[in-house]
């Protein structure tokens, strides 16, 4: 029990912090030598199946590790179902250069999370994990700002479909 509340406490300061370490990070200097810095951070939101899930969350946009393969790791709450679900994803991307403003990507990723059940009064918490497909477009807004809407395929114990916008800062 004290692994789980601790993995939930890291994941729970890693959202709430991160904005405030994109800030610090933002006034450094970035060179374009590749690597991962932080580019943006922002917010994301959808619906998931199995369990049946409203999901609410953040990510970070660190960059292309090498050209055209983005990390975006993720954090998501899920509410519905009677369950409670609190995931980290750490995903990468590989973005297509197309002749079009719109960007398709498509990757995969890790997630490692708690699941709280409250099922006919019996209730249980469990850490869970598994793999994640994913497609999705991104598009820039007026201000810049990316604008992405992503479909996931999951494999283990977490969500088997999901369906998110996602927009960055």
């Amino acid at each position: 029990m004290k692994a789980r509340s601790l993995a939930c406490i890291v994941m729970t300061a890693w959202l709430l912090f991160m904005p405030v370490w994109a800030e610090d990070e933002a006034k450094e200097p970035q060179s374009d030598a590749g690597g991962i810095h932080l580019k943006g951070w922002g917010i994301r939101a959808g619906l998931a199946a199995n369990p049946d899930q409203a999901i609410v969350g953040a990510h970070w946009d660190l960059g292309e590790i090498i050209e055209h393969l983005r990390f975006q790791p993720n954090v998501e709450l899920g509410l519905g179902d009677d369950v409670l679900t609190l995931f980290g994803e750490f995903p990468v991307h590989y973005m297509f250069r197309v002749q079009s403003k719109f960007t398709p990507y498509a990757g995969g990723g890790v997630v490692i999370g708690l699941a709280k059940y409250d099922r006919n009064n019996n209730k249980d918490t469990s850490v869970e994990g598994g793999l994640r497909i994913i497609g999705g477009l991104q598009w820039p807004l007026k201000n810049g700002k990316p604008l992405a809407v992503e479909a996931n395929i999951g494999f283990g114990d977490i969500h088997d479909v999901q369906v998110k916008v996602a927009w960055t800062f």
